[in-house]
């Protein structure tokens, strides 16, 4: 073996180790094979929606979510302690209070149930709560809030109704649902603070004096245990003029009448009802709800405006109510104008890089073009700024929207490491609205720039069968739990429906179970990812070789009495000179 045969074996591993880091970053994500987390229900009309995921932040292993059971109208807890490689559905036991059996509620793109950890790993459970005495014809019902806690992951639980609703009558009936928003406050106050926000409408108020939905939140002291008065976070949103006439300003002009079509009917609205004045703040309210807080215990509630008795109605405007003194007073800011090409869905994140106020990460559905019906994709926006300001919306999804191939409802969840995670519902597979798939992006540059899409779903889901489609329309997000070492991702699917005990005549019926799979960032034990690791030993062992065969090469030459370092090929240089 010659010199420099050795020398450029040592000189090419060592470039490969080099080079490992970046070659090893750019490669594409793992993601694991999926598995059922229902495996132990057997009943072939089992029937849930997608889990809301959440880890624990004092062991990553430990793994929650919040689901529904639409076969009993219930809603539980699964857990998983081995980084969601296997399952527990937790039906011993309920976060539902006693008289309030029931959770399942008619809304689509919503978690059932939201999750938040406290200190000492206190678990939270926020979520709407009902019997059937409180579900009256026409109006859906006195639905109330209702917030559990458990001390031991789920085991048991205490519970707490935030806002009751029962024996409510007429104008007064409150459908306070979806809860879609739980934060706790683990650094201020002797106990955890809790925040749970939820949408209410009032059905029984009709036009011309229809009440338009509202957002409210609810705050306990003592971790959990009881809750103050509810918070109107829309009360202050509208009192400004010229708030209200964007909105008026913004909505879109009367129906055009076709040709030879007859002419349009209008009924003038009762003098002195709220239909006949529309510009004022008692039409305009708030929905869609979502939270976020920092590490000072600033609370954010992003929502997006409603109202009523306002014909044809404004598009959505975003805005975002704050706290900075643990709930003691708010402030409402617009931070979204009146657009057709905004969606609903907005989910809210924080996390602690990108300054002193560290990052508020917004992604929501969004349309760049609204006249075509029923297609959306995912845009993504931050503020640095405390929601002072933001950022103009990006999209996600990296395939071009001329192509119209939709995406819908995400969620985000923020690592503690600071990594960014956004996965959503997708039809790029199947661009008709008969089947999707979950596809997933992350930023470990707070935002700046953005992965590859991913797959996560291993193959496309039906929804022909399941409750997510027309007929019933009990949509939910993919579940996300941002880990260091992983991103967990939940969904439901419907891939074990037998066709053949599903009435063929219409949509809906069959089999739908909870599926999970995970995207890994390292190795469970430590260190770098398996792959990560092949690739490492296969370099170190490169070098090695390089090494060993360096040391042979030396060692033969000083037994043959060959100098150790190179000879000179040039003139001697004179005497006293030094080389």
């Amino acid at each position: 073996m010659t010199r420099k045969w050795s020398r450029g074996l040592a000189m090419v591993a060592a470039a490969a180790l080099a080079a490992q880091a970046p070659a090893l970053a750019q490669s594409h994500l793992r993601v694991t094979q999926p598995v059922q987390i229902t495996n132990e229900d057997l009943n072939p009309s089992r029937t849930y929606n997608a889990p809301n995921l959440l880890a624990d932040p004092s062991n990553p292993n430990r793994i929650v979510g919040a689901y529904a059971d639409f076969r009993t109208g219930r809603c539980n807890l699964v857990r998983s302690t081995d980084a969601g490689q296997t399952w527990k559905l937790l039906t011993d036991s309920s976060p539902m209070p006693e008289g309030y059996p029931f959770c399942q509620q008619n809304n689509s793109n919503i978690f059932h149930g939201y999750l938040a950890f406290g200190r000492s790993g206190t678990l939270y459970y926020a979520i709407p709560g009902w019997d059937t005495e409180d579900r009256l014809a026409g109006s859906g019902g006195n639905f109330s809030v209702v917030v559990a806690r458990s001390d031991n992951l789920g085991d048991t639980w205490e519970h707490t109704i935030v806002r009751n609703a029962r024996g409510k009558q007429g104008p007064e009936v409150e459908n306070n649902r979806p809860v879609t928003a739980l934060v706790v406050d683990t650094k201020n106050g002797r106990d955890d603070i809790v925040y749970v926000t939820w949408q209410r409408g009032m059905p029984g108020m009709t036009a011309p004096n229809a009440e338009p939905t509202r957002v409210y939140t609810a705050i306990s002291t003592d971790g959990g245990r009881t809750f103050g008065d509810r918070i109107d976070m829309t009360a202050d949103a509208y009192k400004s003029q010229a708030v209200r006439d964007e909105a008026l300003r913004i909505a879109p002009t009367a129906t055009t009448i076709p040709a030879g079509g007859p002419a349009p009917t209008t009924t003038v609205p009762a003098e002195g009802s709220r239909a006949a004045q529309p510009n004022q703040e008692a039409n305009f309210g708030g929905r869609n709800p979502t939270s976020a807080i920092d590490d000072k215990g600033n609370v954010y509630v992003l929502w997006h405006s409603a109202q009523a008795n306002i014909t044809p109605a404004p598009p959505p405007a975003y805005f975002l109510t704050k706290t900075t003194d643990q709930g003691k007073t708010w402030t409402t800011t617009q931070v979204g104008s009146y657009d057709r090409r905004n969606g609903f869905g907005a989910r809210l994140a924080w996390s602690p890089k990108g300054g002193p106020n560290g990052t508020l990460h917004w992604v929501a559905m969004g349309n760049e073009n609204p006249d075509i019906a029923a297609y959306g994709t995912i845009y993504y926006r931050q503020s640095t700024d405390g929601g002072a300001t933001w950022t103009e919306r990006r999209r996600l999804p990296d395939l071009d929207p001329a192509e119209l191939k939709g995406q819908y409802i995400p969620n985000i969840a923020v690592a503690p490491n600071g990594r960014v995670d956004v996965a959503w519902w997708d039809t790029r597979l199947d661009p008709g609205t008969r089947s999707n798939d979950v596809f997933y992006t992350y930023s470990n540059d707070n935002g700046r720039t953005w992965s590859a899409n991913t797959r996560i779903t291993d193959r496309s889901i039906s929804r022909l069968y399941g409750v997510w489609g027309v007929n019933y329309d009990m949509s939910s997000p993919p579940g996300i739990a941002a880990t260091d070492k992983l991103a967990v991702f939940a969904w439901d699917d419907t891939r074990f429906t037998d066709p053949n005990q599903v009435d063929g005549t219409a949509l809906g019926g069959g089999t739908s179970d909870m599926f999970a799979a995970a995207v890994q960032f390292e190795a469970l034990g430590g260190g770098a990812s398996p792959a990560a690791k092949i690739v490492l030993a296969g370099v170190i062992g490169l070098l090695a070789v390089g090494l060993v065969l360096l040391v042979v090469a030396l060692a033969a030459r000083r037994r043959s009495g060959e100098p150790a370092a190179s000879k000179r090929t040039g003139p001697k240089a004179p005497a006293g000179v030094s080389g």
